[in-house]
């Protein structure tokens, strides 16, 4: 997550996403935004244009989503306005979701995770949101625009619900996307949760489960009901 793409078309799916698991589930939802910095990627990721996806703002089936969340999101039409501090202390979104906003750089990883998990200590289910996905082994300046399977690894140790954002491949179908990934992250030996939520928004993107050894929480229902409720959307299993 980068600052810039705040209020965009995905955080908006993801927002709605983590307020219906609150509310369906009756629990706060950990969000670990994975938010960096462009300059500390490069020039060109400076240069991109991308997170300029706000025409849902004016669309009217999916206005009629959230209008709340519509309301507070169309201040960020003007980009001087993003500022994640402010929108989380400021969005009606705090009573279901824990914001940990800490930017993460190439030299403090450690240091970011070991306090992102004490911010959601209470939280059962946490939402990873980095600019690209899961990666094994991406390296260099990059490296911080993915979930690493050691970030998951600590993660499940808390026994916590992981769910993250996957961007979909631009030259694979999407179901074998999903496949591969899945059996990626079951070579960790990863419990991957059958269900996957993918978001039509151009480019999709996926939310992917995994769950710790020990689960409650009834995320078949809540999926289900979702995938049903917000027609953007659907499972693949």
């Amino acid at each position: 997550m980068q600052e810039r793409y705040l209020g965009d078309v995905h955080d908006y799916f993801k927002l709605l996403f983590l307020k219906f698991l609150s509310n369906s589930l009756k629990t706060k939802i950990g969000l670990n935004w994975f938010l960096i910095k462009p300059e500390d990627i490069g020039q060109r990721e400076l240069q991109k244009n991308d997170g300029e996806k706000r025409k849902y703002l004016h669309h009217n089936e999916l206005q009629n989503y959230d209008e709340t969340l519509i309301s507070e999101l169309k201040l960020f039409q003007d980009n001087r306005k993003r500022d994640i501090v402010n929108f989380t202390k400021n969005t009606h979104l705090r009573k279901h979701i824990n914001f940990f906003n800490k930017v993460l750089t190439h030299s403090n990883k450690a240091e970011w995770l070991k306090d992102s998990l004490k911010k959601l200590k209470n939280e059962k289910i946490i939402f990873l949101d980095p600019d690209n996905g899961f990666s094994k082994n991406q390296k260099g300046l990059k490296s911080i625009k993915y979930v690493r399977p050691e970030d998951c690894i600590e993660i499940l140790r808390h026994n916590k619900i992981i769910i993250f954002t996957q961007f979909q491949s631009f030259t694979i179908e999407h179901k074998e996307y999903i496949k591969r990934l899945k059996k990626k992250l079951k070579d960790f030996k990863f419990n991957v949760f059958s269900k996957v939520i993918r978001n039509r928004t151009a480019p999709n993107t996926f939310y992917i489960t995994i769950l710790p050894n020990e689960n409650l929480l009834n995320l078949d229902e809540a999926y289900e009901k979702y995938s049903k409720k917000i027609s953007r959307t659907e499972i693949v299993s």
